[in-house]
């Protein structure tokens, strides 16, 4: 009968082979799954976005098949009947597949395996380590693409080869590394192995994943030996000595993965032995037993206890692992949350801009330009209200609302928002065409996106100054603006909230013009507007967990969107009063749309940078505004409008704006 020790797995001692798939310890395995499902983390589902999961390497992520799998390679009974993994449950690549709905997952991991051809199974001989997966992969001709998730985790059954010298712990730390990631000194695969023959085949660690097309990796690092209930090597190992080799592998491999993650491969590297520290010094936080050294299936002096983190001596129970691959998700999905922040930066400044534009629109509703035919069609002829000379000045002010959604993209996560606030400005009347304004803007728009609870808060301040031209047929505005906006950020993570805060300045550049035609009572015609915004986001970095928190570059988005189409009025008498309702109808495209990347590092992994491509707009879709201005008194007057693209994929906005006028 196999057993799982010190090297992760080999043959069982006598007086622990019961109880292996006792009910007593399904029960402990259901009691800590429902323990780590209380935590609220994010163990339900993740962005659905990989269509495959891979696993490879040791069995941490063997899950027990074809073309992986070390009892189907090595012909031998499983240890748990029924389930042929090394935890007694699933794996960490199992609950990945589950989080992510993947319709498929491929094993090509093996219990056992090493970062060089080498195996701590001894049925399985000096083959069937990491090399020789790679091998067998590249037998089988898979190509990877953007939606194959990779799980990996190696390099912990190399620390099966610890003695107790730093230097040498080091040394092998060093080598495992450039085993694990460039192949360096793994020597060929020559034999037939599960049916295959190999003559003299090269591989090249994780390097060839990537040339295989792998573009997102999730790495289960090694951890620290000396957190397992039965470490190998026992006692005549010590602490420093497995210090040494765990820190420098994990080291190492961020030294040696950096120019992959640099060129856009993004690489999460979990560091296990932070997890596993805390294990050790209280489990109770993850609703795992606080027993020191228990394992769920313990025996002899290892304490059996309900609810311990360890399923044997060096293998996590499946509820762990379930915890771990949470962990792993929660970093996978943590940079989507930061895609919207430039869109939401734009969109505001857009928004803000369409708001002075539509007051504008509807101030004009009072200009006595163009109603010649609306007097004449009104009946008994009335004259039309001449500005009084002395109203150059005004003050005005307006309360808005606005709201909209954004579909998730594939590395991007959806986003509903709602927004409230108000504008307040003065204008000033240069003669009976020109006149000139600024005006400041405050809205608090509650940004609620699809994945990991995750909430963006925003202070966003405005500014801008503008002039408009009207005369009997012409329209024309321009605008610069400035804004601020301040994020409150927050996501779920598995034992606290994440959360950072970071600043946007937004300036902005706009024009609009038109030209009406006199067409019965109806005034008609051409619309075009064009706006320039350019954000600025500070970098930044969340605090929380650790293993989660991320440190996120600086951020440059630019939009520039153009809207052609046409503008109708309609001229109306009543009640002695004239309103000139108008409303534009214009197609808008977004010409700056060849997309940008973000740049974040996963603290616990600083010299990894993760790249996230980030799509462009660049999308035809329409636009509608209407509004109206009606003279409450001789010097008061009141505006509405309101706004509302459609037909815009991934999601329409809406916003509605009131308010009223001083002149003096």
């Amino acid at each position: 009968m196999l057993s799982i020790t010190a090297i992760r797995v080999v043959r069982r001692r006598g007086d622990r082979r019961g109880g292996v798939t006792t009910p007593r310890v399904k029960r402990a395995a259901a009691a800590t799954a429902v323990a780590v499902l209380s935590l609220g983390a994010t163990l339900g589902s993740a962005q659905a976005q990989f269509t495959r999961v891979y696993g490879f390497g040791d069995s941490y992520a063997d899950t027990g098949t074809a073309p992986g799998g070390a009892f189907r390679l090595g012909h031998e009974p499983c240890v748990y009947p029924g389930v042929c993994s090394f935890t007694g449950s699933t794996t960490f690549v199992q609950t990945l597949q589950s989080l992510y709905a993947a319709p498929e997952m491929v094993n090509y991991a093996i219990g056992g395996a090493r970062t060089s051809n080498s195996n701590t199974l001894g049925f399985l001989g000096s083959n069937y380590g990491f090399p020789y997966e790679l091998a067998r992969l590249a037998h089988d001709g898979v190509r990877f693409t953007d939606r194959d998730l990779i799980a990996l985790s190696i390099g912990g059954n190399d620390s099966s080869q610890l003695v107790n010298d730093v230097g040498a712990a080091r040394t092998l730390g060093t080598q495992a590394a450039a085993r694990a990631v460039n192949g360096t000194g793994v020597g060929t695969i020559t034999g037939t192995f599960d049916g295959v023959t190999y003559n003299d085949v090269a591989t090249y660690g994780v390097q060839q994943l990537v040339a295989a097309g792998a573009r997102n990796i999730a790495w289960f690092s090694a951890g620290n030996s000396k957190y397992f209930p039965e470490p190998e090597g026992g006692a005549a190992v010590q602490a420093p000595a497995r210090d040494a080799f765990a820190h420098t592998y994990y080291q190492e491999l961020q030294t040696l993965l950096r120019p992959m993650a640099q060129a856009g491969v993004r690489i999460f590297l979990f560091n296990y032995e932070i997890l596993q520290r805390r294990i050790f010094e209280n489990a109770a936080i993850y609703g795992f037993s606080a027993v020191p050294g228990c394992e769920a299936n313990g025996g002899g002096s290892i304490p059996q206890v309900t609810g311990c983190f360890y399923e044997n001596s060096v293998h996590p129970t499946g509820a762990a692992m379930a915890l771990i691959a949470s962990y792993m998700a929660n970093q996978i999905d943590a940079p989507t949350t930061v895609v919207p922040q430039g869109s939401i930066s734009t969109a505001l400044a857009t928004g803000f801009t369409g708001s002075v534009f539509g007051r504008l629109d509807a101030q004009r509703s009072l200009a006595p330009f163009g109603l010649g035919s609306a007097l004449a069609y009104a009946g008994p002829p009335k004259a039309a209200p001449a500005a009084n000379p002395a109203d150059r000045w005004s003050i005005y002010g307006a309360a808005s609302y606005a709201n909209g959604s954004r579909d998730r993209q594939f590395y991007g996560s959806g986003y509903d928002y709602n927004s409230v606030g108000g504008i307040f400005g003065a204008e000033y009347r240069l003669d009976q065409n020109w006149r000139v304004g600024g005006v400041f803007g405050y809205s608090q728009p509650d940004v609620e996106l699809g994945v990991q609870n995750a909430r963006e808060r925003i202070d966003a301040y405005q500014f801008a100054g503008y002039a408009s031209y009207a005369d009997a047929h012409w329209f024309a505005d321009g605008l610069l603006g400035y804004g601020r906006h301040d994020f409150a950020l927050q996501r779920q993570g598995i034992i606290d909230t994440i959360r950072g805060n970071t600043r946007a300045d937004v300036f902005t550049v706009a024009g609009k013009a038109g030209y009406l035609f006199d067409v019965g009572q109806l005034r008609v015609g051409p619309l075009a507007s064009l706006t320039y915004s350019n954000a600025q986001i500070d970098g930044y970095t969340e605090t929380g967990d650790v293993l989660l928190t991320m440190t996120v570059d600086r951020q440059r988005v630019e939009a520039l969107t153009g809207d052609t189409g046409v503008q109708l009025r309609y001229p109306l008498l009543i009640g002695g009063g004239i309103y000139s309702p108008f409303v534009n109808l214009t197609a808008a495209h977004d010409f700056i749309g060849e997309g940008r990347t973000i740049t974040t590092m996963l603290v616990s992994a600083p010299l990894l940078p993760i790249l996230t491509p980030v799509a462009g707009d660049g999308r035809t879709y329409g636009r509608v505004a209407a509004g109206v201005s009606a003279l409450v008194s001789g010097n008061v007057s009141a505006t509405l409008t309101v706004g509302s693209t459609f037909a815009r994929s991934g999601g329409d906005d809406l916003a509605l704006s009131g308010g009223v006028k001083l002149a003096f």
